[in-house]
């Protein structure tokens, strides 16, 4: 089996974290607490949309900032590559 690099062991650790994060976001737990009355009831319908909407905007921004993550690593990725490839032709 070949031995990973330093880097390829950053990018998987990055890849796990931003899963961790995601999953996360996505099993947030119920903040609401529901009353027997009406206005208990329209309370917790707009605490649950206020809570969903939340939720949507921090999974959004996460997936985009990891998406903007592996675009930077990718581009580390091709430059170390090329610099090696250039060393081991001299």
């Amino acid at each position: 089996m070949r031995k990973l690099s330093r880097f390829a062991w950053l990018v998987i650790t990055v890849q796990i974290f931003f899963a961790v994060i995601m999953i996360g976001i996505y099993s947030g737990g119920d903040s609401c607490v529901a009353e027997d009355s009406i206005e208990g009831l329209v309370a917790e319908v707009i605490c649950d949309t206020a809570d969903e909407i939340i939720a949507l905007f921090l999974f959004m921004a996460v997936g985009l900032f990891w998406a903007v993550t592996n675009l930077v690593l990718g581009i580390i990725a091709v430059r170390r590559r090329k610099r090696k490839a250039s060393d081991s032709v001299s």
